[in-house]
């Protein structure tokens, strides 16, 4: 397993998923952690042949999903942070314990993400894919905390402008042409998938005269709509005040 142990709040959001995917591969794991899979309770001395044979098989099972879950979360885990969980002995304790320390759901740790999605910003090293996934993981945790928070989820479009504006300058024919696109169009997932292939274009030396063309000639029906529309309404009134 690589993941980069867990250390503090700014590592808890993508650390979670993270973690959650790695116990995805193991039957019951996930089912551990979340509490709908927990240690059968004892029989009683009179129980039959058939449930003693459940209670062996969900007993097996909930042992060999607790103990691949737990050493596969204190695995990724550093020193300072094991020592916050280690007298807890179930995977599911270990989860719990950690949430109440790294999930957004209080107003210091919900005031944290917010302020780490405003200011996060484009940094050279990263694709698009890996810039939106980022800031995709940020949104999902400040909108869980609110909830939790018993406030009202951001809308989407708050996310679409975020990532607009972090945009470097290569990136500006792309912006103009995505606020000039209808409204149908303007979700998250369709701006992904533009910006993609946007990025694409910029690497292999596409995007160039194309999209310039191409904005210019939105640029030009709009201007030429407006300065029609203006003319227009300027007749219109100068035939008003002939009337007069």
């Amino acid at each position: 397993m690589q993941i980069k142990p867990l250390s503090g709040l700014s590592d808890w959001p993508i650390w979670k998923r993270r973690i959650r995917d790695f116990l995805d591969y193991h039957d019951g794991a996930l089912s551990v952690i979340d509490g709908t899979l927990v240690k059968p309770e004892p029989l009683d001395e009179v129980s039959t042949a058939e449930q003693r044979r459940q209670f062996k098989e969900n007993s097996d099972m909930f042992r060999k999903a607790n103990s691949y879950a737990k050493s596969m979360i204190t695995s990724a885990l550093t020193e300072e942070t094991y020592q916050k969980v280690m007298g807890k002995e179930t995977a599911r304790e270990v989860w719990v314990e950690l949430k109440r320390n790294f999930e957004a759901s209080s107003k210091d740790q919900l005031f944290r993400i917010c302020a780490d999605f405003f200011s996060f910003s484009w940094t050279l090293a990263d694709d698009v894919s890996s810039h939106v996934a980022k800031l995709k993981t940020l949104w999902n945790e400040l909108n869980n905390g609110l909830v939790s928070a018993g406030e009202t989820r951001l809308p989407e479009m708050m996310l679409i402008c975020k990532v607009l504006h972090i945009l470097p300058s290569q990136y500006h024919s792309f912006k103009w042409s995505w606020m000039l696109s209808s409204d149908d169009k303007q979700s998250v997932d369709e701006l992904v998938m533009q910006l993609c292939s946007f990025e694409r274009d910029l690497k292999s030396g596409d995007v160039s005269r194309t999209s310039q063309e191409a904005l210019l000639l939105e640029v030009s029906e709009i201007t030429t709509s407006i300065e029609t529309t203006e003319s227009t309404a300027k007749v219109e009134v100068s035939e008003k005040e002939s009337e007069r």
